[in-house]
C-alpha cells in the first residue's frame, strides 16, 4: 500500500496541468491561427497516435515492465509543451499531435492517454480486490482536486496575465517532468512469465474486453463529437477563456462530490445498475445544452461531468476483476483503443458540425449516441451485479464460469 500515495501524487501533479490543458490546446490552436475543422483533424492525428500507444503501453507494461512502461509513455507530453513554449511553426505544432495527447477532460470519456493502462493496472496490482473501489475512488478524488487547482490557477492567470498560454504550458512542462521524477521511486510488478506458449489475451478475457470495448466504442463515438471542443463551442457562443476556464472548474468540483459518492452506490444499485444509471444521466443532459443560456449550459455540462464519473471508479474496479492480473495492462489498452479511435474521428465530425453552425445536431447526436454505452454495459455485464460490500461476487460468478 506504501506504493498508493506516490501513484496519487503522480496523479496529482498530471491531473493539475491537464486539468487546464484539455481545454486550453484547442483554445491555443485558434489563438495561433488556426481553424476549427484543423483542430479536429489534429485531434483525430493525436488520437491515432494515442491509441498505437495506449496500445504499446499496455502489451510493455504486461509483458516487460510496468515501471519502464510508464517512464517511456510519462515524459512524451514534455515534447508537446517545449513545442508550444518555442514556435509557432505550422509543421512543428502538427507534429505535436504525435506525442500522445488527449483532448479528454475528466468525463470526456476517452481515458487519459497512454499512461492510463499502466496506472490503472498498477493500483490493481498494489490493492487487494475488496478495497480497489475504495482506492479507485480515492485516486479519482486527488486526481479531481488537482485539477480543480489546475483549471481555478488557469482562470486567475488568464484574468491578470496577457500571455498566459507561455505560463500555463511552462507551470505544465516543470510538473510533467516532476512526476516523471517521482515515478522513479516506484516499486516495479514483478511480471509473471510463461513458459508455456499461451494466447496474449486468453479467450476468457478476450470477450469481455471486446464487450467493454463496444459499449465504450459507442459512448466515444457520442462523447467525442463535443466534449474534446467544448471549449470552442463556450468561445464561439461569447464566453471569455476565464469564464470556460471557470465552468471546467465547476465541472471538476461536482466530479469530486460526485466520486465520494461511488462505493456507496455501488452498494446501493450493485456495480453494474450503478453505471448503467449514472452514466445515462450523463449522456442525455447533453441534449439540453444547445437551448439554454450559455452560463446555464456551462452548470449543466458541470452536472453531468459529475453523473459520468461518478461510474468511472466502479467501472475500473469491475473491469480489473474481469481480468486476469498478468492481463490487466493489455485488456485497459485494448479497450482503451476500442473508445480513443471513435473519439478522434468523431471530434472531426464535430469540429465540421460546430463550424456549420449545426449545434442543436452536435449535441443531440453526443447524447442520444453516447447512451448506447451504459445501455450495452448493463445488457452485457448485468449477470454480475451486486449490492454487497466486497468484491467476492464477482470473482465468485466469474470462476463459476
Amino acid at each position: 500500500m506504501k506504493q498508493i500515495p506516490l501513484l496519487g501524487l503522480i496523479r496529482g501533479l498530471r491531473s493539475f496541468y491537464f486539468g487546464y490543458i484539455a481545454f486550453l490546446i484547442p483554445l491555443f490552436l485558434v489563438h495561433i491561427g488556426f481553424s476549427t475543422i484543423y483542430v479536429g483533424i489534429y485531434a483525430l492525428v493525436a488520437t491515432i497516435a494515442s491509441s498505437v500507444l495506449v496500445l504499446l503501453s499496455g502489451f510493455m507494461g504486461d509483458l516487460y515492465s510496468r515501471k519502464k512502461t510508464l517512464l517511456l509513455m510519462s515524459v512524451l507530453p514534455a515534447f508537446i509543451f517545449i513545442s508550444f513554449l518555442f514556435t509557432r511553426n505550422f509543421i512543428i505544432i502538427s507534429l505535436t499531435s504525435l506525442f500522445g495527447i488527449t483532448f479528454s477532460a475528466i468525463g470526456g470519456g476517452a481515458g487519459g492517454g497512454p499512461v492510463a493502462p499502466i496506472l490503472t493496472a498498477f493500483v490493481a496490482d498494489k490493492t487487494d480486490p475488496a478495497n480497489r473501489t475504495r482506492i479507485y475512488s480515492i485516486l479519482m478524488i486527488v486526481s479531481i482536486v488537482a485539477a480543480i487547482a489546475g483549471s481555478s490557477t488557469s482562470a486567475l492567470l488568464e484574468i491578470y496575465i496577457a500571455n498566459y498560454y507561455q505560463v500555463l504550458f511552462l507551470i505544465a512542462l516543470v510538473l510533467n517532468l516532476t512526476s516523471v521524477a517521482i515515478t522513479l521511486l516506484l516499486e516495479d510488478t514483478k511480471i509473471r512469465k510463461h513458459k508455456e506458449k499461451t494466447p496474449t489475451i486468453k479467450m476468457e478475457s478476450g470477450g469481455n474486453i471486446l464487450k467493454i470495448g463496444l459499449s465504450g466504442a459507442f459512448g466515444s463515438v457520442g462523447l467525442g463529437v463535443v466534449t474534446p471542443i467544448i471549449s470552442l463551442y463556450f468561445h464561439d457562443v461569447g464566453l471569455p477563456a476565464y469564464i470556460i476556464s471557470e465552468i471546467f472548474t465547476g465541472s471538476y468540483i461536482a466530479a469530486g462530490i460526485a466520486v465520494v459518492f461511488s462505493t456507496y452506490m455501488e452498494r446501493f444499485f450493485g456495480a453494474i445498475y450503478a453505471i448503467g444509471i449514472f452514466r445515462t444521466l450523463g449522456s442525455v443532459l447533453f441534449i439540453i445544452i444547445p437551448f439554454v443560456p450559455p452560463i446555464v449550459a456551462g452548470v449543466i455540462y458541470a452536472i453531468r461531468t459529475g453523473f459520468y464519473q461518478l461510474a468511472l471508479p466502479i467501472r475500473q474496479s469491475f473491469q480489473m476483476e474481469l481480468l486476469k492480473p498478468e492481463e490487466r495492462a493489455r485488456g485497459n489498452s485494448l479497450t482503451g483503443i476500442a473508445r480513443r479511435l471513435p473519439y478522434g474521428a468523431s471530434t472531426t465530425f464535430g469540429s465540421f458540425l460546430l463550424s456549420a453552425g449545426y449545434i442543436t445536431l452536435m449535441f443531440s447526436f453526443a447524447g442520444f449516441v453516447s447512451l448506447l454505452d451504459p445501455v450495452l454495459y448493463v445488457i452485457f455485464f448485468r449477470k454480475y451485479n451486486r449490492k454487497v460490500s466486497g468484491e467476492k461476487a464477482i470473482v465468485t460468478k466469474i470462476e463459476e464460469k
